[in-house]
């Protein structure tokens, strides 16, 4: 199975936006969404929903790359970026991320007035320039073969369910993508 690839659209390129979940399908066969929802706790919170992204590839060896790009967020601040996989069960890790609650049953989560079962692991954090804008990469891997239903989010600061961090208040979602809550973007891993 061939890579699948993510890149930037040149200005003037053509490509093709789905306008329900953002994503975008461009001549390499690559695939990024943009981040076009505000989040399901906080919707106060700025952002350039036209600029900002999360960019994903998976490779033969079995590792997934995630990029999340932010602009014109609140400037100077820290947002943990997460993932919600939609499920039933799920490992007691992601790669080398441990899954919240260890594992096992995934939990019902109810967000925008839809309810699904899901697992979420943390991955890290964006900090934000003066402008607002930032961006955090991870290589997450290797990861179990498979077919991964999931949703990216943001969180309002950073330390949401893990050790040392900023507890509860650092919780509430920010920012989607694909969005609205439920809403999934598939990822095949060979």
């Amino acid at each position: 199975m061939k890579p699948t690839r993510s890149r930037e659209l040149n200005e003037g390129e053509s490509n093709e936006q789905d306008d329900l979940t953002g994503r975008i399908s461009n001549a390499v066969g690559g695939d990024y969404f943009r981040v076009n929802h505000i989040g399901w706790d906080d919707l106060t919170e700025p952002l350039n929903l036209s600029r900002s992204n999360i960019k994903w590839s998976v490779t033969p060896s079995r590792k997934l790359t995630v990029t999340f790009s932010l602009v014109g967020a609140k400037a100077t601040k820290e947002y943990q970026v997460s993932i919600n996989f939609f499920c039933s069960t799920f490992s007691p890790s992601f790669g080398q991320f441990p899954t919240d609650g260890g594992g096992g049953a995934c939990q019902t989560l109810t967000r925008q007035g839809v309810t699904r079962d899901s697992a979420e692991v943390e991955l890290g954090v964006v900090l934000t320039d003066i402008h607002g804008n930032g961006s955090f990469a991870v290589v997450i891997g290797p990861v179990p073969s498979g077919t991964y239903e999931l949703e990216f989010f943001a969180r309002d600061g950073a330390g949401c369910n893990v050790n040392g961090g900023g507890g509860l208040a650092t919780c509430p979602v920010d920012f989607q993508s694909p969005g609205p809550f439920g809403t999934a973007t598939t990822i095949t891993v060979p």
